[in-house]
């Protein structure tokens, strides 16, 4: 008989479980409240379409009678001021497919503003506009699609990190248009612009300039002389100054005898300088928190990055936004030495400044 009983029993309860598992089919989605993050990081002038929602199941009915949920649509909060989207903010009935949702993006150091056109629809069983409510036969759900189109990112004016933040709300198709649920997605492009990684001298407009070095005291008896002269210097590394290192190389690309370790040369003209008669040396010193420190020909300093270091807003050539750059100003100093020892004729020279920001950062 125990075996019997067991026997019979097992049936029982796989009917019940079957029953339970149909009945959850039928059961309806509601609308809930979305918080969601996107982030993507690209190259300014080659970006790829950045998606936020991907035809994102928003409600469903139970049943395609019901005729209820999917009737959903979704609004702005203005038509005009575009800080959290401008759009419709009103629903329609079977408005098309077509009107985008303009959002503000804001680089998170410059303070730089930027708006973008985002591509909005809402799917029903065919595309309408997100404020577009429209019940199709034979189907249940409501979707919604938004994505930034690639042609639109590449508008960016610059690169840093931008930000915006989306808000939509999404109503019933009722009386009143009660407010279902909320839609939120905090949006972050990392937006790098390596192209336009350059060394800004602000007194001239070349990548080339010619200085001097600005030596004194020639006219005195003695013949002593030293020099003196600054350059002002600002670093952007296509990346709002967001990198995490910035490393500059400053070297003469001379190999000469009898100079001090570090130093740099000018020579004079048709002569490799080879003799201290030919060549007048110097060095090359900057300021870093506040230190004067000096740069030994041909090595690498890195200067830290980030949040912490400072920065300075400047206009650049093609880009129609004011940018941020580090600072990072030279002084070439010529030690005093006796001009009657050097053979009279003019002096020059190369100084090839290397920059490069930290390529993790980037």
């Amino acid at each position: 008989m125990r075996i019997l009983r067991a026997f019979i029993l097992m049936p029982l309860l796989s009917m019940t479980l079957v029953l339970a598992s149909q009945g959850a089919v039928a059961a309806a989605l509601r609308p809930h409240d979305w918080d969601d993050k996107v982030e993507q990081r690209f190259e300014r002038d080659n970006p790829t379409e950045v998606v936020i929602w991907n035809n994102k199941l928003a409600a469903e009915d139970a049943t395609p009678e019901d005729n209820d949920l999917k009737r959903n649509f979704w609004v702005c909060h203005s038509d005009t001021d575009d800080r959290y989207g401008a759009c419709a903010t009103k629903g329609v009935w079977g408005a098309p497919a077509g009107p985008t949702v303009k959002l503000r993006f804001t680089e998170v150091r410059s303070g730089a503003t930027y708006s973008l056109e985002l591509a909005a629809l809402k799917h029903t069983g065919v595309e309408a506009a997100l404020h577009g409510a429209n019940s199709i036969n034979g189907v249940t759900a409501v979707r919604i699609d938004v994505r930034i189109p690639a042609s639109e990112l590449k508008k960016l004016p610059a690169g840093g990190i931008w930000k915006a933040h989306l808000k939509l709300k999404q109503l019933k198709w009722d009386p009143g248009f009660p407010q279902a649920a909320v839609a939120n997605a905090e949006i972050t492009l990392r937006v790098t612009d390596t192209k336009n990684v350059q060394i800004f001298l602000p007194e001239h407009h070349t990548t080339t300039p010619t200085v001097d070095l600005g030596l004194t005291g020639q006219v005195s008896r003695d013949g002593r002389t030293t020099g003196h002269r600054n350059i002002d210097m600002c670093l952007y590394d296509g990346f709002g100054a967001h990198s995490s290192l910035f490393d500059v190389t400053i070297k003469d690309g001379l190999t000469v005898p009898q100079r001090a370790p570090g130093n740099f040369s000018v020579v004079r003209d048709g002569t490799s300088g080879q003799s201290p008669r030919e060549r007048i040396d110097y060095r090359v010193t900057y300021v870093h928190n506040g230190q004067r420190k000096t740069f030994i020909n041909g090595e690498t300093v890195s200067l830290p990055g980030g949040n912490s270091a400072e920065v300075r807003s400047v206009y650049l050539p093609n880009i129609p936004v004011p940018v941020l750059c580090k600072p990072m100003p030279l002084t070439l100093e010529t030690p005093e030495f006796n001009a009657k020892e050097k053979s009279a004729g003019s002096y020059t020279g190369k100084l090839k400044i290397i920059f490069s920001p930290s390529a993790q950062s980037l």
